[in-house]
């Protein structure tokens, strides 16, 4: 038995050796695979919302500018439901080897595994950032025949009625509905909120007046107040917005309303870092290109690009604060 255990040791070894050589081989390999990256394989874009929508138009325009970089075809995939949280969850699922991306928008993903009913498979960690493609506030809007023109009569509205002004949203505590959280909170009033899988449905809502109120983005009320179909009540912001001069924020009118969405490209965790940073790197000069960025300001939206580390830190910040409103509001 004794002369077993120098061989059992050996083995041991060896096998540890082994393994530290597939590791240093791994890493010898990568800065190759993302010199070769994409080789002319498709990518794939998973878009968690409906197709029509602002994240959906901004998505498309990215992969345009990503298959002139990476010289390969890169396609959208819509997968709406639950608020983003159905993409996003097969996106987790994927494998980890920058074929299979994805849009996010936060805190809208923050509010999925900080909600412990939702059942999220995936929490911050579960995704690596690859850029953050742009900003927008939130906002609200009616139709131009409504009696309510500002944001006091949207308050008293809700006061006379509570529970009854129907306010259509993107999704279950996306950043449209977030910002209703937040004025409801600042008023102490209630509203009714009707859920959809996207921006486009929820302004065909305001539109068909089966809703009394549009929460959306910026790029929601820009169009149709153009069209002279909205009147923007006002922007969840700190300031006004360039797209919407006119238009006073929430907060200058008397509630601290302050809502915006980050959307950017994830990968699953793991994805190798150098092919992170070549695609990040293709993003970063999509987004520089002027003609990229009159398709964003178009939209009413803020082209911003941030680094895989600016973006992590953007979200860490991002959480931090709305794990309290969570808290406040279990849904």
């Amino acid at each position: 038995m004794s002369r077993s255990r120098p061989i059992v040791a050996f083995r041991s070894l060896s096998s540890l050796a082994l393994g530290a050589l597939a590791l240093c081989a791994m890493a010898a390999v990568h800065p190759a695979m993302a010199q070769d990256f994409p080789a002319g394989k498709t990518i794939t874009i998973i878009l968690p919302y409906a197709p029509g929508g602002a994240t959906d138009t901004a998505a498309r325009l990215m992969a345009q500018g990503l298959e002139k970089e990476l010289k390969t075809r890169v396609q959208i995939v819509n997968k709406a439901g639950a608020a983003s949280q159905v993409g996003l969850s097969e996106l987790v699922r994927a494998t980890p080897d920058g074929f299979t991306l994805g849009y996010a928008v936060l805190p809208t993903v923050t509010t999925h595994y900080l909600d412990k009913t939702r059942q999220a498979i995936y929490g911050r960690e579960s995704f690596q950032p690859v850029g953050l493609h742009y900003f927008t506030p939130a906002m609200l809007a009616v139709r131009t025949n409504s009696p309510i023109k500002d944001i006091k009569d949207l308050v008293e509205a809700a006061k006379a009625k509570p529970g009854t002004i129907k306010i259509s949203d993107s999704g279950l505590m996306a950043v449209p509905h977030i910002q209703v959280v937040m004025l409801e909170r600042a008023a102490g009033v209630k509203f009714a909120p009707v859920h959809f899988n996207g921006g486009a449905p929820s302004v065909t809502a305001l539109l068909g007046g089966h809703v009394d109120v549009l929460a959306g983005g910026i790029t929601d009320g820009l169009t149709q107040m153009k069209a002279g179909a909205f009147r923007v009540l006002g922007v969840a912001a700190e300031t006004r917005d360039p797209a919407m001069p006119d238009v006073p924020t929430i907060k200058s009118q008397g509630y601290d309303v302050n809502a915006a969405s980050w959307t950017g490209l994830l990968a699953p965790a793991g994805t190798p870092r150098p092919i992170v940073d070549k695609i990040s790197a293709a993003m970063k000069t999509v987004i520089a290109d002027p003609e990229h960025r009159k398709g964003l300001d178009a939209m009413g939206v803020e082209p911003r690009y941030l680094t895989p580390e600016d973006y992590t830190k953007a979200w860490i910040d991002i959480e931090t604060r709305m794990k309290p409103v969570m808290d406040a509001n279990p849904q």
